[in-house]
């Protein structure tokens, strides 16, 4: 069974204490674990609040999500955002590489593919409530790979439930690289290099937004097509643990296809009820990154249920897909969700 252990390596890290001494449970949404476990430097983006191993590659986590995100959030405030599942699978995959497998603190986490399908409920069953929203994840690592005794690879399968009923479920997969190993993966001079920001963005009401800070995309010439616009100073998107990357986070992919599809459905307000990301190569912050969304050939719409043909959205740099999305999006007010998720392929961007 994995050792919880602190990532120096050195000390044991504890469980969370249980509620009542003697009653054998643990207090899995009592407090957030610490942010370095999930590579977060805001105690107030930590969404995981307690784990548990259960078997040997199988682990029990707890999640909450505040009532109102400053990021996450959709207009009216009646649900929550359904990219917060990814964000919150994201942060459980790093836990358990830290916590679970021992990963060191200076070794780095690079994402090779990200996903979320919502449950049956849709996005009726991410309601925002008079309390936060207390979740239960239901971790399984697949594709464990090991090398000298430590951590390589890995692949983690959740199941989350809310009050005992399935809300969604998702995937996420890791590769973790020594300094050296990152260091070689960022390239002579890669990691000095300035963030290049489009001059100007899309106006926030054509991407679902309300603050033009929010906005990731820029104009492009090619209809369905605009420049990727990476704001470094993003408090969320961008995280000071990690102040000078090499490469964009993982977590902007998934914005910039979020967005695209929203501007592609404009004047309609539609979330993504499943979202499927996979990470070819490193996205160079330096470099012009275009976004392009296409519906997908021979695809209709979904009738009565409200929801939108499937979208591709392509990150292509220098010529190369860089990374890619599968959108299924449903009306902004809610219905029923989409199917499991497919299998996406490795590629190489941050996980932080």
């Amino acid at each position: 069974m994995p050792v919880f252990t602190a990532m120096d390596g050195d000390t044991p890290y504890p469980h969370p204490g249980p509620v009542q001494p003697g009653s054998g449970h643990y207090a899995f949404h009592e407090r957030t674990v610490s942010r370095h476990l999930v590579r977060r430097s805001s105690v107030a983006e930590v969404l995981i609040t307690g784990w548990q191993a259960t078997g040997p590659y199988d682990f029990l986590l707890g999640a909450q999500w505040p009532r109102l995100h400053g990021f996450y959030r959709l207009p009216g405030d009646r649900h929550h955002d359904p990219v917060l599942m990814a964000e919150t699978i994201r942060q459980a995959a790093l836990l358990v590489g830290h916590a679970g497998f021992g990963v060191p603190h200076d070794h780095h986490a690079v994402l090779d593919e990200l996903g979320y399908t919502l449950g049956p409920a849709g996005l009726d069953g991410l309601a925002v409530t008079a309390a936060p929203t207390e979740l239960m994840l239901r971790i399984t690592c697949h594709d464990v790979r090991m090398r000298h005794g430590r951590l390589a690879a890995l692949r983690v399968h959740a199941e989350v439930e809310r009050d005992g009923r399935p809300v969604g479920r998702g995937f996420g997969g890791l590769r973790i690289l020594s300094p050296a190993a990152y260091d070689r993966l960022r390239g002579p001079g890669r990691a000095a290099a300035p963030l290049r920001c489009p001059d100007q963005a899309t106006a926030p009401e054509l991407v679902g937004r309300q603050q033009a800070a929010d906005v990731v995309l820029g104009p492009a010439l090619l209809p369905g097509s605009w420049l990727l616009h990476a704001d470094a100073g993003h408090p969320v998107l961008f995280d000071p643990m990690d102040p000078a990357p090499g490469h964009l986070p993982g977590m902007l992919v998934l914005e910039a296809a979020r967005q695209a599809a929203q501007r592609l459905h404009h004047p309609d307000r539609v979330v993504p009820l499943e979202l499927v990301t996979s990470f070819h190569d490193p996205i160079a912050p330096d470099r012009p990154c275009v976004v392009r969304a296409v519906r997908e050939a021979g695809q209709e719409t979904g009738g009565g249920n409200g929801r939108r043909p499937p979208l591709r959205v392509l990150l292509v740099q220098e010529g190369r897909t860089v990374a890619e999305a599968r959108l299924l999006t449903g009306p902004a007010d809610g219905g029923p969700a989409a199917t499991a998720p497919a299998p996406a392929r490795r590629g190489l961007p941050l996980a932080s």
